[in-house]
């Protein structure tokens, strides 16, 4: 049973119906965040976690659901980062519901052909809610619920808020926790607002993602010499360079269709700036559609060692990320 989203950040307890349900999508923010709701809704029932490797190596799910606790009558298993590997194993386990345990799955993209999507849009003892990227309204929406109660929120505050986090949910939620802590007293103004949000830096990591994509050595190690990656804004690295991929795919989508590079970025929605033209222009010269997929492909992989590692290794992994992707840049496949 295919459920929205929005319908469920609004009323958990739909969840409640389906003995397995099944979230997958792009938008790990709201993943995150209806996980963690799950796990405070559920707080007084035994709650068990796996990923798909532990999922393929043994049979722990299977004792998990099947053998009864004499200690806890009540379970919430989460498996995390599932695919079609596994959808012989979950696909026998949705066919024999369990009244005193619910089942959470966590996924990438699943495609339209995937046999694990297709089973959970038609069986009725399962959900699937797919987490599709935020846009400028579901985050506008978000920030007012979240920052409730809090003065001197108007547009101008949200669009900053909302460009500054590369339209990432999670990076956002970082930011608006970051908020709480320093407006004690909910009154929010914007010019320590935005000293808050690090545009020092943003502007820094700018320069050392442009550099990157562009594959010019010299101003890369520059960069990384001058900037110093904080653990704790890798999120927002991360958006930010999977934003620009985003829109470099998307200009030479429009390239094939205009034939004219410069006609293309005046066609680009929403519009690039006029001065940020020319870095475009280099970048697009180093980045066709075979490289552009090959960094989104790293930049899940990176998001992914992201979430199942210690935080203290995330600048590391950003540095990683990058130089990667410069070596993409310059290579002429």
């Amino acid at each position: 049973m295919i459920l929205k989203s929005f319908l469920v950040e609004k009323n958990l307890s739909i969840v409640n119906e389906y003995f397995v349900t099944l979230f997958y999508g792009e938008n790990i923010g709201l993943k995150d965040e209806i996980k963690k709701r799950i796990k405070e809704k559920y707080k007084n029932y035994e709650q068990i976690n796996f990923n798909q490797d532990e999922v393929i190596k043994n049979e722990a799910l299977e004792e998990q659901i099947y053998n009864v606790s004499l200690f806890s009558k009540n379970k919430v298993i989460f498996v995390s980062e599932i695919s079609d590997k596994i959808k012989k194993k979950i696909i026998e386990i949705t066919e024999k519901p369990q009244n005193n345990i619910r089942i959470f799955l966590f996924a990438q993209n699943l495609e339209r052909k995937s046999t694990l999507r297709s089973h959970f849009e038609k069986n009725k003892n399962t959900g699937i809610i797919p987490c599709y990227q935020d846009n400028h309204r579901t985050l506008t929406e978000y920030l007012r619920k979240k920052l409730d109660g809090f003065s001197g929120i108007n547009q101008e505050i949200i669009n900053l808020l909302i460009d500054n986090s590369g339209f990432d949910r999670k990076v956002l939620s970082n930011e608006i926790d970051k908020i709480k802590v320093l407006f004690l007293d909910k009154r929010i103004k914007i010019e320590k607002l935005e000293s808050l949000i690090n545009n020092t830096y943003n502007l820094d990591f700018d320069k050392l993602r442009d550099s990157c994509l562009e594959g010019n050595k010299e101003k890369l190690n520059q960069n990384l010499g001058n900037i110093v990656l904080q653990n704790e804004d890798a999120y927002f690295y991360l958006s930010n360079l999977n934003l620009r991929i985003e829109r470099l795919l998307k200009l030479q989508k429009q390239y094939k269709i205009d034939k004219n590079m410069d006609v293309a970025i005046e066609n680009m929605r929403p519009k690039v700036f006029w001065k940020d033209k020319p870095i475009f222009i280099k970048q697009i010269g180093r980045w066709n559609l075979e490289k552009l997929e090959k960094a989104k492909k790293i930049l899940i992989d990176t998001e992914i060692k992201m979430k199942t590692r210690l935080n203290n290794y995330n600048n590391t992994l950003i540095k990683n990320l990058i130089i990667n992707l410069y070596k993409i840049a310059n290579s002429t496949s």
